[in-house]
């Protein structure tokens, strides 16, 4: 399976007890947090290596803990520590027409009705109170809010994300 089948559901965190089992560290955007799972994607340099396991489930704090088949010590969780773990996005929900999952933003077309064509979309953050988009330009990678308020159209489908920007928005990343 590729990258672009996937979305990022996470990081491989440190282990919990000596059999192997594993803290799961779910990114706070995945757009879904299944309360099972039977297998995960684990990107090892640049392939995506499916990884059953034992057991999975959700713990109070929003990540999870894990038992992968074949790692059964510490050791062997270390060799896997802190690589990303990917799912497949065949197990999203459908959305309606208008709707979108964030990661879906990602190589989409960024225009303003003041500016023109802006750029392309490379990364979208979830790590601020807002949602912030990392789109790359010509010239060089502006950051932009990505706030309803700002938001014609989205339709990625098409790639596209029609914005009304602010007077100015765009000089502040100069």
């Amino acid at each position: 399976m590729k990258t672009e089948d996937c979305f990022y559901f996470g990081k491989i965190g440190k282990p919990k007890g000596f059999k192997g089992e594993v803290n799961i560290i779910i990114d706070k955007s995945a757009p879904i947090s299944p309360s099972s799972l039977n297998e995960v994607l684990i990107l090892i340099g640049k392939k995506l290596i499916n990884y059953p396991l034992k057991s999975y489930k959700l713990s109070p704090k929003g990540n999870a803990i894990a038992q992968f088949e074949d790692i059964n010590s510490e050791s062997d969780v270390n060799r896997i520590k802190n690589l990303p773990i990917y799912l497949p996005k065949r197990i999203l929900p459908e959305l309606g027409d208008s709707d979108y999952y964030l990661h879906d933003l990602v190589d989409c077309t960024v225009t303003d009705l003041k500016y023109g064509e802006i750029g392309i979309v490379r990364e979208v953050s979830t790590q601020t109170s807002q949602i912030i988009l990392f789109i790359e330009t010509k010239k060089d990678e502006i950051v932009v809010p990505f706030v309803n308020d700002f938001i014609i159209n989205v339709n990625t489908s098409n790639k596209e994300i029609n914005l009304n920007l602010p007077e100015g928005i765009i000089s502040l990343n100069e």
